[in-house]
Parts: structure tokens; sequence; C-alpha cells
């Protein structure tokens, strides 16, 4: 039987350290992390509290035909001006639709630090996990939807303005010319020249001076349709962020302990050594 030399027998401790602070690093992570769902997860009810009382300060209308009559009315003249009560609803909606997604993922990285190493049976804990982790996934990824689709409101709206045929159109043009010349016989003999000019010329064109009524419709649609996506992705988010913090309370003890808490595994919440 051949013995392991010194060197072999160290290199063997020092494999077997790093591992071992290797699991010790991991498991102080998965505590970070069961922390960070922890708190979340406490504070679920005030968050939605406070998201409610948001949504109805921020979204003054019941439906979209007193959005838009009131956004019509608001308009006036001034077709250039921003719409404040859309403005608001947009920064409270994104903001909230921001944070969720972060609170979301942070619940998907306590799961998935609690899944246990693979073993054959006893495994329901595990089919619940897997069960959580892809609602979390689908929310996270319908609140990244209406974020992205939220994001396209400003460049709508710029693109109605910009057909209202009253409104001033303003261009410039910029000309530039070059001479250069050569005279013979002077004083001080022959001699060349050269001059260059620059001029700008600004126009400012109208295309009619009335205002176009059916264009002033269309941009309080505009309006209108976009405080509805809001109002609705805030309400929506409400409902689901509810349904998660109740399957949250319901299955705390599978989705922590999948293979209860005497169970000594990996990821289990006992012990953090691999056998």
């Amino acid at each position: 039987v051949r013995v392991s030399t010194p060197e072999e027998r160290m290199a063997k401790t020092a494999a077997i350290k790093q591992a071992s602070e290797a699991t010790m690093s991991i498991s102080a992570l998965r505590t970070e992390s069961s922390t960070a769902a922890k708190a979340i997860l406490s504070s679920g009810v005030d968050t939605l509290t406070s998201l409610s009382t948001a949504l109805s300060t921020a979204a003054p209308y019941a439906d979209i035909s007193s959005a838009e009559s009131a956004f019509v009315a608001a308009i006036g003249a001034d077709v250039e001006k921003s719409n404040d009560v859309v403005d608001g609803l947009y920064v409270v909606v994104r903001d909230a639709l921001v944070k969720a997604i972060a609170n979301i993922r942070v619940l998907e990285k306590f799961i998935g630090l609690r899944v246990p190493q693979m073993e054959d049976g006893n495994n329901f804990g595990v089919t619940v996990q897997m069960m959580m982790s892809k609602l979390l996934k689908e929310k996270r990824e319908q609140l990244s939807t209406s974020l992205s689709d939220t994001s396209k409101y400003y460049s709508s709206r710029a693109d109605a303005i910009d057909k209202f045929n009253h409104l001033s159109k303003t261009s410039k043009v910029q000309t530039m010319s070059e001479s250069t010349g050569k005279s013979t016989g002077g004083k001080d003999g022959d001699s060349n020249t050269a001059s260059s000019n620059t001029s700008v010329e600004t126009k400012t064109s109208t295309s009619s001076d009335k205002i176009d009524a059916h264009r002033v419709k269309a941009l309080a649609a505009l309006d209108a349709q976009m405080y509805c996506d809001l109002k609705f992705a805030l309400e929506g988010m409400v409902d689901d962020y509810l349904i998660i913090l109740d399957n949250f309370e319901k299955n705390m003890d599978k989705l922590e302990h999948p293979r209860g808490k005497s169970y000594g595994g990996y990821g289990s919440g006992g012990s953090s050594m691999v056998y």
C-alpha cells in the first residue's frame, strides 16, 4: 500500500480547507439572502397599502371617457404642454414596477439557494419550490413587459404633436461661398487674394392657422390610453404582489426547509456540508 508523502497530505489538507471555506461563504450568502427575503415579506402588507394609496391619489379618473374628456379640456390651445396627470402616474407606476421586479428577484434568489442536493425521494418540498419559482418568474416577466411598453409613451406623444399643422416649423439653411483671385503688376508685384462668406437663413412656416380638433382628440386619446395602461399595470402588480405574499405565507416551511428542518443536506437550512 502506497503511503502518501507529506507534500501530498499537505495539499489534500489545503484542498479540504479551501472547500470548507467556499462552503462557509455560500452558507453566509444563503443566510444573507434569507434575511433580505424575509424583510420583503414582513413589510409586504405595508408595501401593498402604500401602493394602493399612491394609485388612488395619482389616478383620479374611474374610466377612460372621463380621463379623455378632462385631457381634451386641459390641452386647450397649447398642444405642446405636458399632461400633468399622466406624467405623475407615469413616475409612480414605473418606480413601483422597478421595485417589485427587484423584490421578486430577491425572492427567487432565496428559493434558489434553499434547493437541497439531489436525492431519491422526499422531493415534495422541492416541487413546491419549483412551482413557486415558476410563479415568480412569470410575474417578473409580466412586470418587465409593462415597464418596457410604458417607456414608449413620450415617443408616441411627440409624434402625435408633430402632426399638428398650426405649429410653426423652423428650418435653417447655411450657405458658404469662397472666391479666389490674382492681381498682377501692382506696387508690390503680383498677389493672390481669397475670401469666404457664410450666411444662415432661418425659415418659419405653418400649414394652417387653425388647431385641428380631431388631432386634439387623438392626442387626448393617446394620453387616456396611457393613463389606463399605467393604472391597470399598477393594479395588476398589486394583485400579483398579494398572490405572491399569500403563497409564501402558506408554504414558507416547504420553501425554506423542503425536506424538513431536521434534514442535514446542502441548502436545507441545516448543515451546509455535502455528504
